[in-house]
C-alpha cells in the first residue's frame, strides 16, 4: 500500500514539477530578455529592472525637452564645487528619466565646463566636481540635447558657521528651547536636521540619521523647541523598530545637527517648470540631550 501510494505520488509530483519548471523557465526567459535589453551585468540588470518596475523609467530621447525636469543640487567644499543631477518627468515624483541618445548633463563654473558622470552605472544619479575656491561661485547646470544647452543657474550662498553655543552643549528637555547663533543674520532659507545615537529608558539603544526638525527665529538666531526635539527623537526611535510601537521613551542622546542654507536658482525656460536648481551650504553642530533634566 505504501509503495503504490509513494509511486503514485512520485508520478504526480513529477508532472507537477514539470509544469512548475515550465512556468519558471518561461518567467526566467522573459526576465532574461528584459534584463538583456537593459544591458550591464545580470545582477545590475535585476536591480535596474526592479527599480524601473517601481519608478516607471523613461529614456530622455523619447521625450520633448519641455517634459524633462532636471533636479540639480550644488555644494562646495575645500575648493571644489560638486554638481549633482538627475532627470525627472514633468511633475511626476516617481518616474525616473534616463539620459539617452544625444542627451546628457553638464556643468560650468567660470571657464570650466564638464559633463556629469553616471555615479553607479544605473543612469539615474550623475555628478561632477569643478575646482573653484571663490566665496560665491556662479554655477550653471545644463541639460544638453545634441548641440542645444538648456542652462539653469544658481549662486552659492555665503559660507557660515555656528558661533554659539560652541563645543558640545547639554540640552535638557525641561529647558524649553535650544538657541543657536550663526555667523550671519537669520534667514528663512536655513533648514536643520538631526542625527542621533540614543539610549532609551529601558537601557536599549538605537541610532538614526537626518531626522527633520523645525526652527524658529529668536532675535537674530534660531530656536529649536526641546519638546519638538524630544518628539523627533522618539519618532525616530519608533521608526527604528516599527513592530514595537510601544518602545520605551528616549532618555539620553548624542546629537549631530546639520544646518543647511539653501539658495534657489533660475531654471531654463525651455525645461519643464517643475525643474529645480538649488545651492546648499552645510554646517554640523554637536550636542548632548537628556530627557530627565
Amino acid at each position: 500500500m505504501n509503495v503504490r501510494f509513494a509511486s503514485r505520488s512520485q508520478g504526480a509530483d513529477s508532472s507537477g514539477s514539470t509544469k512548475l519548471y515550465g512556468a519558471v523557465s518561461t518567467a526566467a526567459l522573459l526576465s532574461t530578455l528584459l534584463l538583456t535589453a537593459c544591458g550591464g551585468s545580470i545582477v545590475d540588470a535585476i536591480v535596474d529592472d526592479l527599480t524601473c518596475a517601481v519608478t516607471n523609467c523613461k529614456d530622455s530621447a523619447t521625450l520633448n525637452v519641455d517634459e524633462i525636469s532636471p533636479k540639480f543640487t550644488i555644494t562646495q567644499d575645500n575648493g571644489q564645487v560638486k554638481v549633482e543631477g538627475r532627470l525627472g518627468y514633468t511633475a511626476n515624483l516617481i518616474t525616473v528619466v534616463h539620459p539617452s541618445g544625444n542627451d546628457h548633463m553638464s556643468a560650468s563654473v567660470g571657464n570650466q565646463r564638464r559633463d556629469l558622470v553616471d555615479e553607479d552605472g544605473k543612469r539615474t544619479n550623475y555628478s561632477v566636481f569643478l575646482a573653484d575656491a571663490s566665496e560665491q561661485p556662479i554655477v550653471t547646470a545644463n541639460f544638453v540635447r545634441g548641440s542645444e544647452l538648456h542652462g539653469s543657474t544658481v549662486t552659492m550662498p555665503k559660507t557660515f558657521s555656528v558661533v554659539a553655543p560652541l563645543g558640545t552643549p547639554l540640552i535638557s528637555r525641561s529647558s524649553g528651547k535650544f538657541l543657536v547663533q550663526m555667523s550671519q543674520p537669520y534667514t528663512n532659507q536655513m533648514g536643520v536636521s538631526v542625527s542621533m545615537v540614543c539610549k532609551r529608558v529601558d537601557g536599549s539603544s538605537f541610532d538614526s540619521k537626518n531626522e527633520p526638525l523645525r526652527s524658529s527665529p529668536e532675535g537674530n538666531g534660531y530656536r529649536i523647541s526641546t519638546l519638538d526635539l524630544d518628539m523627533a527623537l522618539n519618532h525616530a526611535s519608533v521608526n527604528f523598530n516599527p513592530n514595537s510601537p510601544n518602545a520605551s521613551l528616549v532618555q539620553t542622546c548624542e546629537l549631530t545637527f546639520q544646518w543647511m542654507l539653501s539658495q534657489t536658482g533660475t531654471v531654463a525656460s525651455t525645461l519643464n517648470r517643475h525643474s529645480s536648481i538649488v545651492a546648499e551650504r552645510r554646517v554640523k553642530q554637536t550636542a548632548s540631550y537628556d530627557a530627565r533634566l
